[in-house]
């Protein structure tokens, strides 16, 4: 994807969140920072009955976002004794790349961070 169409996801972004909660983002940082575009998508994705705000974080994380690996769902049954097998994964797939990439919420500490704090 060219980086303009990156950009222009990115704005789309942006304006349905100034639009819809006042928060203002940085369009360009969005594009070239993969942190603060996970915490600008997971901000997004955490309001609730936001459908419009759910799509565009979505298409930009798809867009900007390494893809992640499958995790899989389905059970495998041994057809011996129906338990399941060693490889079966009874854990549900991840959401999205952010819900997966991100690690369990951490204590926060006051830090010189620009993703720490949104404008």
């Amino acid at each position: 994807m060219l980086d303009s169409e990156k950009l222009a996801l990115a704005a789309h972004l942006h304006v349905v969140m100034r639009r819809k909660l006042g928060r203002v983002t940085d369009v360009e940082w969005m594009v070239r920072s993969q942190e603060y575009a996970r915490e600008i998508i997971r901000v997004a994705l955490a309001e609730p009955d936001q459908p419009e705000m759910h799509d565009w974080a979505r298409k930009l994380e798809a867009a900007l976002l390494p893809a992640v690996a499958p995790v899989r769902a389905a059970r495998n049954l041994d057809a011996r004794d129906g338990r399941h097998s060693e490889f079966a994964d009874s854990r549900q797939a991840p959401r999205s790349a952010v819900e997966a990439a991100s690690p369990a919420p951490a204590p926060r500490v006051a830090a010189p961070r620009y993703v720490g704090s949104l404008r």
